[in-house]
């Protein structure tokens, strides 16, 4: 279990970065590759929850009792002592026994620990010249080996008073080893990754049900995330300078945190006529929208579902829901993807790579399918 709880914890904690990460990540996307790629999603999130692996598999688990440690174990600078531990541990006469023997899989682990990294970063930088990308990617490999060696020899940093693992040289190379080896398998991550022919990132894409979908996610996720962090924020402060959460400063302060998302939105809309979400997808409502259409489409989209979570008046919970519910609906049921807000304002949706149209004055309100 102690070998495998790293991995676990990286994962989970990887899956929930990327959660948070996911509408900055996608806005990139599009205006990177004009769509968002699936397949290069999946090598971003293979990447950071490598990433936290790397941490978790060398800082974890932390010491129970500091005190303990003790002083501290003196640091390994000899290069190749592995090979006397791993003689004193019996040889190795085959594949079989270079498992079987503990300083023999130790380093072995190492190397296969630092390959990804490797692949990574030649993928990155160099993935189409071999040579430079082995020098690039044993030089990442050591100069991250190094930051996770100096770290167990400071005791994080000198968060703890002495060292709970030990400085060892032979790790530092076999770590370099295995990120120069690592280099050679860049052109696995490029198939995974998908193809390396350029797309136009000017071109309009169609409006597709994925498309205003992850649009609709986005603002979901933007106002989600807002909100936690900064009610949590608030209540720690509050719980910190021992306010009464029941009091009037704490109910509206709370308050007032739960409003910033759906304020912000109501702000952003009415300046570009559209949605965060619409932003992060490219794309925007046609005609441009008077600001009384900008308006109605806030409020009876993502700005109005959130407002009524944030304030509590008669039937919030009702309205909100309901046009929650309208949302999913009008997006499977009204023409061209428009959504629930746009055709009752009027409006519907393009790329925002189109030339734009002019206000809308007499916009068709002819929104639902036939």
């Amino acid at each position: 279990m102690g070998k495998v709880l790293p991995g676990v914890i990286a994962f989970v904690a990887g899956t929930a970065l990327a959660v948070a990460a996911l509408v900055p990540w996608a806005a990139l996307e599009y205006r990177r590759h004009g769509v968002l790629g699936f397949r290069r999603g999946v090598v971003a999130f293979g990447t950071l929850v490598y990433a936290l692996a790397l941490v978790t598999y060398t800082l974890l688990p932390l010491p129970d009792d500091p005190a303990s440690l003790c002083p501290s174990p003196s640091p390994q600078l000899v290069p190749f002592t592995f090979l006397h531990d791993i003689a004193r541990e019996g040889g190795i006469s085959g594949p079989r026994s270079l498992l079987a023997n503990p300083a023999a899989a130790q380093v072995l682990l190492n190397v296969v620990l630092f390959v990804p990294l490797g692949a990574l970063v030649r993928h990155a930088v160099l993935r189409h010249r071999w040579f430079a990308g082995l020098l690039v990617g044993a030089a990442v490999g050591f100069v991250v080996s190094l930051l996770v060696e100096t770290t167990q020899l400071t005791g994080d940093w000198f968060l703890y008073e002495c060292a709970y693992r030990l400085f060892d040289v032979d790790d530092l190379l076999a770590n370099t080893t295995g990120a120069a080896l690592g280099t050679f398998a860049a052109p696995l991550v490029a198939v995974l990754a998908g193809s390396d022919r350029p797309s136009d990132a000017s071109a309009p894409r169609p409006v597709t049900f994925l498309r205003r979908a992850f649009g609709m996610l986005a603002d979901l996720l933007a106002v989600v995330f807002t909100t936690g962090l900064l009610s949590s924020g608030a209540a720690i402060t509050l719980a910190l300078l021992e306010v009464d959460e029941r009091s009037l400063l704490a109910t509206g302060t709370v308050t007032a945190a739960s409003l910033v998302a759906p304020l912000g939105q109501l702000v952003v809309v009415l300046v570009t006529g559209r949605t965060l979400g619409e932003h992060v997808v490219r794309l925007r409502p046609t005609p441009v929208p008077d600001p009384g259409r900008r308006l109605a489409r806030w409020a009876l989209g993502s700005g109005g579902w959130s407002f009524a979570g944030a304030v509590t008046f008669p039937f919030s919970g009702l309205v909100g829901t309901a046009l929650a519910v309208a949302a999913v609906v009008g997006l499977i049921a009204t023409r061209d993807r428009r959504g629930f807000a746009n055709a009752v304002a009027g409006l519907g949706v393009e790329d925002d790579r189109l030339p734009a149209s002019g206000p809308a004055v007499h916009a068709d309100r002819r929104d639902l399918v036939d």
